[in-house]
């Protein structure tokens, strides 16, 4: 009962599952996976990368503006010098009114002098010679008085002549505004060197972007195939299943007629729970092929596969895939693009041997607060050229050298590495394809035989065993067909791989479409017909459905069993590589087959 319920469960999601086809299962993962989003968000960092590489040969214009409080204002004091020029000019300045203010002083003295002695009755003479001796007398004091007199006029008018020499040149608080432009002319081509660096980066950072996407875009399809060789694994064990069925029941009705041992009942008793196991089983890896599917798109896991497990016709040979491969391979893109860039490196360390050559030009805003020391604008050149750092520019370029000499050693190992591959893959292919035309042929004996096993038990000519037996040597025949068929989409899909071709696989397999093999068409009038001609048994029963018949239905449903008419399979069996071809842990191809 339990059982039956999780069957019926599993159907159930299976049957209102969405159906995808690859290119849709490619195009959801391009858009929503988180791993390829983060790879592109990584280019458009380069592309800034590069823009900012070529804003380097442009001028720089800044614009800048600062306010500023010093300690104590600044002044420039030059009154030693004043001091000296008064001392020599203050001399000559001092005689000359040292002599105006002693003549006015004596002569002063003097005529009081006379006068006093005139009011005392003197004589002209005697008055004279009074006052000559009075003013010679007064002489010392006239000339204290005219030297003070001297000296305060002299001071003044040098004063006034020659004033203080101290100056202030800077407020405490000061603010200034500059517009200035740069622009280097020469740098010894490390500008150049540093923008093709940047644009190689860019392209070093889309070939990364093409492999990681082409490494999940592979792990996209791998878990796509596998989640369908589950759905068709799960249809082919169903009719399986019912086959048994039938002959379980033709087996009771015949064991009760007395026709049949009960040995042969219960074999078929068996067989038919082994195939209840089997199908159990087919329903969980589909389911968990469903989830990893659905993990890697970002979206719910009500998905059902619809492209079928057939590979295209390749129109390519071995060397013609290797000298893709060697075009394209986004790894052998990104190792080269680095090796450019480790070369571009060398001509930047190499830029340190010559000088660099800058055009400048300011102009200030606000003149203010300008010093007696700055212009308002100024314009000029700058050389300046680093002749001894102690050996540090020989040493850069050693490295980038030896850089360069590394990346080329991994550029040809990857080179071999690549060929290897595709040749390993395109190996694998002829392998599958030799492995499918086998199974056909084979396939073929065991649907014959199934259909002569099934019509001679019921014949009573052969035993419930043989039926039995018959019936699971196909259905392993029709799984190793199923398997065949995804070893060799998967050795297509390293190939692609390979040549960073993965994105466009759904495109690709678009037009393949399945067709039913000849060999598993038998007509129901000839069933009908065979059914006429049998004996009449003890027990009446329907005839049971051919297995060759059930094939047919089986294979509409499975939409692989042969490659459409008309075109070549090409593939082979994938022992798919783990770095290409990865499946989910809990549902491989090896387990779905099983």
């Amino acid at each position: 009962m339990k059982r039956s319920v999780i069957l019926g469960l599993v159907t159930g999601v299976a049957v209102s599952a969405a159906p995808i086809s690859l290119s849709d299962a490619i195009n959801m993962a391009k858009a929503g996976n988180s791993q390829i989003k983060a790879e592109k968000a990584k280019v458009d960092m380069a592309e800034s990368g590069q823009s900012e590489a070529f804003s380097r040969f442009m001028p720089q214009l800044t614009l800048s503006a600062s306010v500023t409080k010093i300690n104590d204002p600044i002044y420039i004091d030059l009154n030693q010098i004043r001091s000296g020029m008064i001392q020599v000019h203050g001399a000559e300045a001092y005689q000359s009114y040292y002599s105006q203010y002693y003549s006015d002083y004596y002569k002063q003295y003097y005529d009081q002098a006379y006068d006093a002695a005139k009011a005392q009755g003197a004589d002209d003479a005697t008055a004279t010679a009074t006052a000559k001796k009075a003013a010679d007398q007064a002489g010392q004091k006239a000339g204290t008085e005219a030297g003070q007199k001297a000296q305060q006029q002299t001071e003044e008018k040098l004063n006034e002549a020659l004033p203080s020499f101290e100056k202030k040149v800077q407020d405490d608080v000061f603010f200034n505004a500059r517009l200035t432009a740069i622009w280097p002319i020469f740098t010894g081509f490390k500008i150049y060197s540093a923008y093709d660096a940047a644009k190689e980066n860019v392209n070093a950072k889309k070939a990364a972007f093409d492999m990681a996407q082409n490494t999940i875009l592979m792990d996209v399809a791998t878990k796509y195939f596998t989640l369908r060789l589950a759905e068709e694994l799960t249809v082919l064990r169903e009719s399986t299943k019912k086959n048994l069925e039938e002959h379980l029941a033709r087996s009771k009705k015949l064991e009760e007629g007395g026709q049949i041992s009960k040995a042969e009942r219960l074999r078929a008793e068996v067989a038919l729970a082994e195939a209840e196991n089997a199908l159990e089983d087919s329903y969980r890896d589909q389911s968990l092929a469903r989830l990893a599917l659905a993990s890697l798109l970002h979206t719910d896991t009500n998905l059902t596969a619809i492209t079928p497990v057939l590979a295209p016709e390749q129109s390519f040979g071995m060397e013609e895939f290797k000298q893709l491969a060697m075009d394209r391979h986004p790894g052998l893109r990104q190792l080269r693009t680095e090796r450019k860039r480790s070369q571009d490196a060398v001509s930047a360390a190499r830029a340190d041997y010559y000088p660099t050559v800058a055009l400048f030009a300011y102009k200030e805003l606000y003149t203010r607060d300008l010093t007696i020391l700055e212009p308002e604008w100024a314009v000029g050149a700058k050389l300046q050229w680093d002749l001894f750092k102690g050996g540090e520019t020989r040493s850069k370029v050693s490295n980038a050298k030896a850089l360069d000499r590394s990346l080329s050693s991994m550029e040809e190992q990857t080179m071999d590495n690549i060929g290897l591959l595709v040749e390993k893959r395109w190996r694998e292919m002829e392998h599958a394809k030799s492995r499918l035309e086998s199974l056909k042929k084979t396939r073929e004996l065991a649907e014959e035989a199934h259909r002569s096993q099934t019509l001679a038990y019921e014949a009573g000519l052969a035993t419930g065993l043989d039926v039995v037996d018959a019936e699971l040597a196909l259905s392993r025949l029709q799984v190793a067909d199923l398997k065949a068929h995804y070893d060799a989409v998967i050795a297509w899909l390293g190939l692609l791989e390979a040549s960073g071709e993965v994105v466009n696989a759904g495109e690709m397999i678009k037009d393949v479409k399945p067709v039913e093999e000849k060999s598993a068409e038998v007509s129901k009038p000839e069933e009908a017909k065979a059914e006429e001609k049998k004996p009449a048994e003890p027990v009446a029963e329907p005839a049971a459905v051919p297995a060759a018949e059930s094939n047919v239905v089986a294979n509409d449903s499975l939409n692989v069993i042969a490659p459409p008419e008309g075109v070549k399979q090409s593939t082979a069996a994938d022992s798919a590589p783990a770095d290409s071809a990865k499946a989910p842990e809990a549902a491989t191809p090896a387990t779905l087959a099983n």
